[in-house]
């Protein structure tokens, strides 16, 4: 027998209280001889004694109420009785692994109908009146139902709307979950089952013996409940999927040539042969290439399409060939605009061609115009020296760079606040002239202000020492994924002598380039519906090389472009996330309609959050295109969502090893329901008993009082 409030039951010691009173209380009688005494004696001798009984009585029934009610509120289990049918009732969570992994075409169904169909078979068994829950696993773990029902003919359905398109499984955040269910349920039998398809790169890491927190911390609630590995079948190990879809730039011109670059990753033992691979736009099929993959290896492929018309156009992949088509295409947005307008404050301005930073960061970023050639640039800049800087130099600007400004604008600097705080970007190349106390005075202001972070001194390389260079890493921001390729440009060859020192606070401020002596090199911050990135280095080869190097015309103006088009949707997101833009000079209760890729139309409606306006759908079920518009209006928004590739490596973990990891848990393993079935029949469950001690505690005291009564009768 255990207790779920244990520490209730040093409240039985409260017996001691009517003990210690009747001990104090007992009578000192003085016994006076008369003559007639003898004659009652044999009558007094038994009316004694039974007083005496009826006291004895009386003062056991007053220590026991204090103990009945301190094991009533202690709530006692009793988990000692075998697992019969209908015994008692049962709280059980389900944590249903929902990613991608769980729809792959199996013999006996994918995991995913292996799953609904046991659940369905677990909860027809369930003893009347236990309740459910099931945790959605797969990617962020979240709760099926709003709370553990025991209408159990709910289950059915919202199990069939699962649609198994989230990323990997996080086993942790799982049962972190499982265990704030478990924290809102009443009944003594608790109950986990874990439904998985135990795919090989969400478990290695554990079957290696990494531990699980927070499942050691759910396993130490009592009454402790009963936990089980339910390991789904999956018999498809080959599979070619797309890895990857990158565009060489995040907006385009009309008629500018935007480079795709796409990995074909083939995760099985099989060599394929003439594969087609398709390019589509806009829906339509372009060109074909037949590729070949090979085992446990991967292709690259790179193309390039113009788009002549402006507006948000769809360019993609697909595969043809194996039988889990979902992961054979992806799709990406390019957003074709006739310009990007960027105002560039110079701060320093050079005597000689070249010889300033705002030189060297207008020719990367309109390097067409400053050749003469008939190539059209996409971003258009105004340079403005700082001292003849205007309020109406912001209009109809999108992007401000700093190129050696030594100081905050003073005057302007509310002015460039409200340019940010209402959706525009700032990119701030303080550069050597820099006054760091004035920064951190009037532009970093405690946090506050513009800047992202405060400038704690100057860094630089010893005498003799090897420049610094770029981090090799995988990149992340949009602004520098295209880099992951040494084909789009080696960040690494640029040599850093100097550089400024952040001291970064708080959550907000995010390093997306850092140098290999784990020093930031450009960083960036939301400000409103707006983002300022700071660069470490100068836009001048003062400091560094890099403005020498040919990537830093695409570094430049992926970080412009990114900048600019920060309020719209990114190119590609993954299934599960929604459908979600800001819009401006809304109301906060515009409707629009949103086609999905099968052609279904909804309605999704705007809100105010913040500041600004949001227009936000559930979060999206299938691959594909989504389309969104205005009611009413013409103009077409695309989002693109693709599969989360991480889920494409559909090896399992193999049995033995799940089951260990089982077996370092304490618990059960299962392969099938049958299997479960057994397995549950034979385990310990509990059944709350603080309902009969609470009975026993209202008999006791009626009897209390009927004892008391009797023995004050004369």
């Amino acid at each position: 027998m255990t207790f779920l409030n244990g520490i209730l039951l040093a409240g039985a010691g409260a017996f001691l209280i009517p003990l210690i009173i009747h001990l104090l209380n007992r009578r000192k009688v003085t016994v006076v001889k008369w003559g007639a005494m003898h004659v009652l004696q044999a009558v007094i001798k038994q009316k004694k004694r039974n007083i005496k009984i009826e006291q004895w009585l009386l003062l056991a029934v007053r220590i026991a109420i204090p103990i009945v009610l301190a094991l009533c509120l202690a709530r006692p289990v009793l988990s000692a009785l075998s697992s019969l049918p209908g015994f008692g009732k049962t709280s059980l969570v389900v944590l249903l692994d929902d990613s991608f992994s769980m729809r792959a075409p199996s013999a006996g169904g994918s995991p995913l109908e292996q799953a609904r169909q046991a659940i369905q078979r677990m909860t027809d068994e369930l003893p009347r009146g236990s309740d459910v829950q099931v945790v959605l696993a797969g990617g962020t773990p979240r709760t099926m139902l709003d709370q553990s029902t025991t209408q159990l003919d709910l289950l059915p359905k919202s199990l069939a709307d699962t649609a198994s398109l989230s990323g990997p499984l996080s086993a942790n955040d799982a049962f972190q979950a499982a265990a704030a269910v478990l924290g809102k349920v009443n009944s003594g039998a608790r109950e986990v089952v874990l439904m998985s398809d135990f795919q090989q790169s969400d478990w290695k890491a554990y079957a290696e013996g990494a531990s699980l927190p927070a499942l050691e911390t759910m396993l130490k609630q009592e009454p402790k409940p009963m936990l089980t590995f339910f390991r789904l079948n999956n018999d498809i190990t080959e599979n070619l999927s797309v890895a990857s879809l990158e565009l060489s730039a995040l907006v385009a011109a009309e008629g500018q040539p935007v480079g795709a670059r796409v990995r074909v990753r083939n995760h099985g033992k099989r060599l394929w042969q003439d594969v087609a691979l398709h390019l589509e736009a806009d829906g339509s099929r372009l060109r074909t290439t037949r590729i070949t993959v090979p085992a446990d290896g991967e292709v690259t492929m790179s193309f390039t399409h113009a788009f002549d018309k402006v507006g948000d156009h769809s360019l993609g992949v697909r595969l043809e060939g194996d039988a889990l088509t979902e992961d054979n295409a992806a799709q990406a947005i390019v957003h074709v605009r006739h310009q990007i307008n960027a105002l560039l404050v110079d701060g320093h301005p050079g005597n000689e061609p070249l010889s300033g930073a705002a030189d060297f960061l207008e020719l990367a970023l309109s390097p067409n115009l400053a050749a003469a050639a008939s190539s059209k640039d996409l971003i258009i800049t105004t340079k403005v020296d700082e001292k003849r800087l205007r309020k109406d130099d912001f209009n109809g600007k999108e992007v401000v760079i700093f190129a050696d400004v030594a100081r905050p604008l003073g005057g302007r600097m509310a002015e460039l606040e409200k340019f940010v705080k209402e959706g525009g970007g700032l990119l701030v190349f303080a550069g050597p002239t820099c006054d760091i106390t004035a920064y951190n005075r009037d532009f970093y202001r405690n946090g506050e202000g513009l800047y992202p972070a405060k400038i704690k001194g100057y860094g630089s390389i010893s005498p003799g020492e090897n420049p610094a260079r770029i981090l090799m890493q995988r990149f992340t921001h949009p602004a520098t994924a295209y880099f992951n390729d040494a084909r789009g440009g080696r960040l690494q060859d640029a040599e850093f002598h100097n550089w400024f020192q952040f001291e970064m606070k708080g959550d907000k401020v995010k390093p997306f380039l850092t140098l290999d002596r784990g020093v930031p090199l450009f960083i960036e911050k939301a400000y409103g519906r707006g983002k300022v990135i700071a660069s470490a280095t100068s836009a001048n080869p003062e400091w560094t090389n890099l403005p020498l190097q040919m990537v830093f015309v695409p570094l430049l103006q992926r970080m412009v472009s990114h900048l600019a088009t920060q309020n719209g949707a990114a190119s590609a997101q993954l299934v599960g996330q929604p459908v979600r833009f800001g819009i401006k000079n809304g109301r906060g209760d515009e409707s629009f309609e949103m086609t999905d890729p099968a052609g279904k139309i909804s309605e999704v409606k705007a809100h105010k959050e913040n500041n600004g306006i949001v227009v936000e759908s559930p979060p999206t079920r299938e691959p594909g295109i989504y389309d969104v518009k205005a009611k009413g209006g013409a103009e077409v928004q695309h989002f693109a969502f693709n599969v989360n590739p991480a889920e494409s490596d559909l090896k399992p973990l193999p049995a033995s090893e799940v089951k260990k990891i089982a077996e370092r848990q304490g618990a059960a393993f299962v392969e099938n329901f049958d299997a479960y079935q057994r397995v549950d029949r034979s385990r310990r469950h509990g059944m709350e008993l603080w309902q009969p001690f609470l009975l026993a505690l209202l008999v006791l005291l009626f009897f209390e009082v009927l004892l008391q009564q009797r023995i004050a009768r004369p």
